[in-house]
């Protein structure tokens, strides 16, 4: 039995960025080390689309997301997180018999500050996610629809529902954004490349790394970034950003003129969820008709808050605290909050 929760905003204005994915529960322990010898955990929402939507809707947009929970405790406690960012919850179905997916998270072993993760997702509410879950009028009356290459590994349903999405996104003249997030411990690279492909030459604004890129191209694409971005560009979205990592950065290309942005030197607790910080800044900057510059600088800030504390999304800026940063990161950081 699927029951549709009720929940919407009220304004008739467009939404501006509808999201679609899979929302899991994330334990993550107090303490670095193997999880036989860790005893506390922290209990957060997360999910990559999620975390992207929170995101944007922290910084002043309007947004909606499409997913499928259970009616399990861990269910409601997404729906509630969720409703409280003041993300528009109407088109996500409740499915009676399934849970929501979880995952519990290893910090700091083997390798040092680097984080492991342990999925427990195979029967998830989310993995019968199918073309009939799509509400077709919230992706009509979105400026963007956002997807990553996670949703379509899920299951055969999930990728003909991403594939559905994308066709009612572009048969409105929705701009269509694309994170490849691929997950080895969900598909092959064998499996995933033709659906990722597909899904990119589709996708207005591509969001990829080095090693998605690969995927996509067949081969590795050059080290230079810039010279990166040209043979990506050749797959056809007109905006792409390239994530280099929390070392060197991101590269950016929109309608032909190109952009760096460095990193911020921060202290790094959990690096999870830094990637979708990186699409909910660059959303958003796009979105206020933002410089390509301004855009990229606007997601590095968001990563680099992401990864200073535990949990996808709780350390996302609103707009007031983006301004802060930004603005701290002109003058090298050298503030005085007296």
């Amino acid at each position: 039995m699927i029951i549709q929760q009720e929940f919407s905003l009220t304004s008739e204005d467009m939404i501006d960025v509808t999201a679609i994915g899979e929302s899991l529960v994330q334990f993550n322990p107090t303490e670095e080390g193997p999880l036989r010898h860790v005893h506390l955990f922290e209990k957060h929402a997360a999910g990559s689309e999620s975390n992207v939507i929170i995101g944007i809707s922290r910084l002043g947009f309007k947004t909606a997301y499409i997913t499928k929970l259970g009616r399990d405790e861990l269910s409601k406690f997404i729906l509630t997180t969720l409703r409280g960012e003041g993300v528009d919850v109407s088109g996500i179905r409740q499915m009676e018999g399934k849970n929501c997916g979880i995952f519990i998270v290893q910090r700091g072993y083997p390798i040092h500050d680097r984080s492991d993760v342990i999925y427990y997702r195979s029967d998830s509410a989310a993995r019968y996610l199918s073309p009939q879950d799509l509400d077709a009028n919230m992706i009509k009356d979105s400026r963007i629809l956002h997807i990553s290459g996670i949703t379509p590994a899920l299951s055969d349903s999930c990728r003909e529902m991403s594939l559905e999405a994308l066709r009612i996104a572009s048969g409105a003249k929705v701009k269509i954004s694309f994170d490849t997030n691929y997950r080895k411990k969900l598909w092959s690279v064998e499996a995933a490349r033709p659906t990722l492909i597909d899904m990119a030459r589709q996708s207005d604004i591509l969001l990829t790394d080095p090693d998605d890129a690969k995927i996509l191209m067949g081969r590795k694409v050059d080290d230079d970034p810039i010279k990166a971005l040209d043979e990506l560009e050749k797959l056809g979205p007109s905006t792409i950003v390239y994530k280099l990592g929390a070392s060197r950065g991101l590269a950016g290309l929109s309608n032909g003129e190109k952009a760096t942005s460095l990193p911020a030197k921060v202290p790094l607790v959990d690096s999870i969820g830094a990637g979708d910080a990186v699409v909910a800044g660059f959303l958003a900057g796009y979105l206020a008709g933002d410089s390509l510059q301004r855009s990229l600088d606007v997601a590095s800030c968001c990563s680099a808050l992401t990864v200073m504390r535990r949990g996808d999304f709780e350390n996302l800026p609103d707009r007031s605290d983006l301004e802060k940063w930004l603005d701290a990161r002109e003058r090298g950081f050298d503030v005085d909050f007296r």
